[in-house]
């Protein structure tokens, strides 16, 4: 049992205001990070426990001569290295936001906050100065300058902490090594484990998880919680670093139970605590968070950073000598950070600024389509910047080739070097990105329909994208509404999470503005529950990015087509629905200005279930209702084409109620005419005229177009 602070007496009612821990913010995952990796690697728990008993006699020896060895105290500096992961976006932060929380953290381990006299009085005449001191290091292990902040751009900071990814290639390239540097990485998020939820603060390793030198023996912290006091949750995640465990016990579950049961923290001047989540004392008193140790209650140090409350100020003279107990371990290498050795291999005490090292990134993509413009913004780091120069090579353009930030056109199509060199009084340093410049051409001008009808083969111009492996979007002449055959995902073979990707070519908008762009689709669900997805996606950018235009829902799908259905799902003609893109997804409205539209349709297999049932698109239309398509005057007209497909000639028919001028053209997928043109007069009655008579059509899918008296229709025939 620990020693308890402030007894109060028995008659005193005890209060209930301790707030059990939320799931919407995680302060603090380091212990579940550690068991989840000790499950996997008994070994290493092993290692790291005896490590731990051999740490305990040291700390309590030390304890017994807490107040010699802190009188005799020397100051530990330690070199610190930020790494910031990002991928151009807010997670970004500045060199300012990091030397403030450093100072931070340098505050709350001198014992010198601001908050320090308002911190309850028990607890305030524990907190000492730890004369620890972190610096920034001046020297990267090759010996080169640095400002001791290295901004690195990197998925990763997405950051999966989970057993398939957080063991192994996560830290790799990132950490310097931790028997030199404490290691701070910066990241957007912190993906929770399994069965949890919520936003993840930071997480670390106390010292002997890993074998010392192990790239993974850093601290990870979330962007969001950096600045001003947050920064003492950064303080925290130090504490582990050096040793500390909660205040509630070597657990990330507050709020259970107050005393040992979870094992304590092994200080003995923080009582026995139940864990505070977002939980402070009434003003002055500390009296909302009492335990009880046997009939007499005692108050808990709620606002020790070592807990998980929302007003951390201090830490106790015995976690003091804790940390400085850790500081001069020799596991993970702890003892060298302070070491005169490495304070000069780190120069932390350097004064001399460094030369800038060049980056840059775009502002969205680097794909752009020919003639398109891409804004380059500079994102380099590790000096002041005191100037720019841009270049580019294959007639690119630049907008402001001296500023940090600057526009960029690219008129011809290819691989384009853009060079960003920066400078200052100390050197400089040049990078060289390539940007994708792909032809924006469209291959749909004014009027286009596919339905799919050449068995097994994706229609030209159009891409299958299978990211994930499996099944994909693939043919099938079982299903059509259009002709007798369909694009289908077999949702059956479909694994959980699978996504794929059915690209349309590059279509022309601007210039065909009364234009009506239609599919149409069938769909069952397997249960009830299933929650498949299909997104219908637009790029302005050749691919480079892509953004949703409307998204269905698997409830929103299978309602009025093939519900919910256990059995491999076939549609008939009655549960085909039609999507009108134009006239109904409000976000298409962002491609109306652009003669270089891509389109693609992507199908997510539910992520948790997966293996659903059959989703199938046919009869994809772009076409002016008033001149072109399948309209009331086809049907009145009975106009027909058979055989189609054919292998040679096929016969267009079509009924005439009264004596017409018909037009008749033959054109390929891109609008190329590719047989003669015939304009000719015609009786009253039933017509018939052979297409291809010649058999000179090649293989492949061509437009037959009517125009009755200046009334357009159009006819697919597949050639075989």
């Amino acid at each position: 049992m620990k020693k308890q602070l402030s007894t109060l007496t028995l008659g005193l009612a005890m209060l209930s205001s301790v707030v059990g821990y939320s799931q919407q913010i995680q302060p603090c995952v380091t212990y579940d990070a550690m068991n989840q990796y000790f499950a996997t690697n008994p070994q290493a728990k092993a290692q790291y426990e005896k490590k731990q008993a051999e740490f305990e006699i040291t700390y309590k020896a030390n304890v017994a001569n807490q107040a010699l060895n802190k009188t005799a105290a020397v100051q530990y500096t330690i070199p610190v290295v930020f790494h910031i992961l990002h991928t151009g976006g807010s997670e970004n932060i500045t060199d300012a936001q990091c030397t403030a929380a450093l100072a931070q953290i340098n505050s709350d381990y001198a014992a010198a906050g601001a908050d320090f006299n308002s911190i309850y009085a028990d607890f305030k005449a524990l907190y000492i100065n730890s004369d620890i001191k972190f610096v920034l290091a001046k020297k990267d292990p090759s010996g080169n300058c640095t400002n001791g902040i290295e901004h690195k751009y990197d998925t990763r900071t997405l950051w999966d902490r989970n057993p398939s990814g957080a063991f192994s290639y996560l830290y790799t390239g990132i950490t310097w090594n931790p028997t030199k540097y404490l290691n701070i990485i910066i990241v957007k998020d912190i993906v929770a484990a399994p069965m949890q939820a919520g936003t993840v603060v930071g997480y670390t390793w106390l010292p002997g998880t890993w074998g010392s030198g192990a790239d993974q023996d850093a601290i990870v912290y979330n962007y969001q919680f950096l600045a001003g006091l947050n920064a003492r949750s950064l303080s925290h995640e130090i504490g582990h670093w050096f040793n500390l465990s909660h205040t509630f016990g070597n657990t990330n579950n507050p709020g259970v139970t107050c005393g040992s049961v979870s094992g304590g923290d092994g200080v003995s001047d923080t009582p026995d605590t139940k864990g505070n989540f977002s939980t402070c004392p009434a003003t002055g008193t500390n009296s909302n968070v009492i335990c009880t140790s046997g009939t007499t209650p005692y108050y808990q140090n709620v606002e020790n950073i070592m807990d998980y409350s929302s007003c951390p100020k201090n830490f106790t003279q015995g976690q003091t000598t804790r940390v400085r107990t850790a500081a001069q371990s020799g596991t993970s290498g702890r003892n060298n950070l302070w070491s005169a050795g490495n304070l000069t291999f780190t120069d932390v005490n350097g004064t001399t600024p460094c030369a800038p090292i060049a980056n840059f990134l775009p502002t969205t993509t680097f794909t752009v389509c020919s003639g398109g413009s891409l804004t380059m913004k500079d994102c380099s780091y590790n000096g002041v910047i005191t100037s720019y120069a841009w270049s580019a090579n294959n007639g690119a353009v630049i907008a402001l080739p001296s500023v940090s930030q600057t526009a960029i056109t690219f008129p011809t199509p290819g691989t384009v070097n853009v060079t960003l060199t920066v400078s200052n009084a100390q050197g400089s340093s040049t990078i060289v990105k390539p940007v994708t410049v792909l032809n924006g051409s469209p291959v749909i001008t004014n009027s286009y329909f596919e339905s799919f009808e050449v068995p097994t083969v994706i229609p030209t111009n159009w891409v299958v994208n299978n990211l994930g492996g499996g099944v994909t979007w693939a043919q099938t002449g079982n299903a059509g509404i259009d002709g007798n055959a369909s694009v289908f995902i077999d949702g059956s073979q479909d694994g959980a999470g699978q996504v794929d990707i059915l690209q349309m070519p590059i279509m022309d908008v601007v210039n065909y503005p009364n234009n009506i762009f239609s599919f149409k689709y069938a769909y069952a669900r397997q249960t009830a529950t299933q929650a498949d997805v299909l997104k219908l996606q637009g790029s302005l950018d050749c691919g480079g990015t892509w953004n949703d235009i409307y998204t269905f829902s698997a409830g929103q799908m299978a309602s009025g087509s093939g519900g919910v259905s256990n059995t491999p799902f076939l549609p008939s003609p009655s549960q085909w629905k039609t999507y009108d893109v134009t006239n109904t997804a409000a976000l298409w409205f962002n491609y109306q200005s652009s003669a270089s539209v891509l389109v693609r349709f992507q199908f997510i297999e539910d992520p948790a279930a997966g293996n659903g049932n059959n989703l199938y698109l046919d009869a994809i239309n772009v076409s002016d209702p008033t001149t072109v398509g399948i309209n009331e005057l086809t049907k009145s007209i009975k106009l027909n084409l058979y055989p189609n497909p054919t292998t040679s000639e096929t016969t267009l028919k079509f009924n005439l109620n009264d004596a017409s001028t018909v037009k008749i053209s033959v054109v390929d997928v891109l609008g190329n005419i590719v047989l003669p043109i015939t304009n000719t007069s015609y009786t009253t009655g039933e017509q018939s005229i052979v297409i291809n008579k010649n058999n000179s059509l090649a293989k492949g899918i061509y437009f037959v177009n009517l125009s009755i008296n200046g009334a357009k229709m159009s006819r697919k025939l597949v050639v075989q």
